[in-house]
């Protein structure tokens, strides 16, 4: 196994000032409360990926401000930030609702980000989640489309993660609302690999399009991971930071190691993808058993009997279920709860060897 190049650092949020990249940067908190538009009932969260110390020199510091209402253009003008936004992070021309600034800070390659979220958006975030739970509770339905908007999943994120610079009380009152145990199932189920994916694979592996095999279970893999690193407690959605995200669980060493091995592997001759294809299978096999484990240990998530029961009556609602592909669809998502008792990948990848 060759040297893991990730990096990850220390950071610090102290009395007066945040220390991050190990103490190379030291933001004063004053800084950061004067680049910003408040008013007393304001709520200003530092956060971000230096925060968490998983971020790089040239990450930015995420910053919200949880607010009534957003400031105007004309509001923050005076802080002559470089850049600023609506919703869309397209740079404002009148003077309309500032949803975004962005400063570079010193001569570093750093930045500072600040969202500018409203109480209701909290709560309608907050909503979405309740509601998308309450229904995929009994349901083994796929989720094709993410619950929330990315900029949604940061709030919740961030809020999760982050520290108070104004407020500091009113913000832990909003914390306990934050359904963060809900939030992490939906985004679980999310992010599960869909059947049709692996059908595809079978369907490379027969023909012989093993390029086009090794990037669709490549993509598989690296869902499958996100989708675990979920379940430990992560909250940090997007796709780039999984290796980071892997890298900071506890335990697990061996899907580590292996994921760290197989996202690294290159694939070019038939035997070469071949062997590729059946090892991240096998990989994805020890991911949904441990995902099993985590799963029976949090008394809110559906348990794996009332997951099967789901599955079993859409399955004997549908037509065809004897057929051969029905039967590996069944197993192949019957896996995302009861990974011990269904056949392997490998197995069902050749069914029609």
């Amino acid at each position: 196994m060759n040297e893991i190049l990730i990096k990850v650092s220390n950071s610090k949020v102290g009395e007066e000032t945040v220390s991050i990249l190990d103490g190379a940067v030291v933001v004063p908190k004053s800084y950061l409360r004067e680049r910003v538009y408040l008013d007393d009932e304001s709520i200003l969260i530092v956060s971000g990926t230096l925060i968490e110390g998983i971020g790089t020199a040239h990450s930015d510091i995420d910053c919200i401000v949880l607010c009534e209402d957003r400031p105007k253009a004309k509001d923050v003008e005076s802080s002559e930030h470089a850049l600023v936004t609506d919703a869309n992070y397209h740079f404002l021309a009148g003077n309309e609702e500032v949803h975004n600034t962005t400063d570079f800070y010193d001569k570093s390659g750093l930045h500072i980000d600040t969202d500018y979220i409203t109480f209701d958006d909290v709560k309608n975030i907050i909503s979405k989640i309740e509601v998308a739970f309450d229904e995929i509770f009994s349901d083994q339905r796929f989720l094709y489309h993410p619950i929330l908007l990315e900029r949604e999943n940061n709030v919740i994120h961030r809020s999760l993660t982050g520290y108070a610079l104004t407020n500091e009380l009113k913000f832990e009152a909003l914390k306990r609302l934050l359904p963060r145990d809900k939030h992490i199932y939906v985004a679980h189920r999310e992010k599960l690999p869909v059947f049709y994916a692996f059908q595809d694979v079978q369907g490379c592996w027969q023909s012989g399009n093993l390029w086009m095999g090794c990037e669709i279970t490549r993509d598989m893999m690296l869902k499958t991971t996100m989708s675990l690193t979920y379940l430990t407690g992560i909250t940090n959605k997007h796709p780039k930071w999984v290796y980071s995200n892997i890298y900071r669980i506890k335990g697990h060493d061996e899907i580590k190691q292996k994921f760290f091995e197989l996202s690294r592997r290159g694939a070019v001759s038939e035997d070469e993808c071949r062997r590729y294809i059946e090892d991240a299978l096998s990989y994805m096999d020890m991911v949904f058993v441990a995902m099993q484990g985590l799963l029976s240990k949090n008394s809110i998530y559906p348990s794996t009997e009332v997951a099967l029961a789901a599955l079993n009556h859409e399955f004997n609602s549908r037509k065809q279920t004897d057929h051969k592909i029905s039967t590996c669809e069944y197993y192949f998502r019957k896996k995302f709860f009861a990974a011990d008792d269904t056949p392997s990948l490998n197995s069902l990848l050749k069914e029609w060897d």
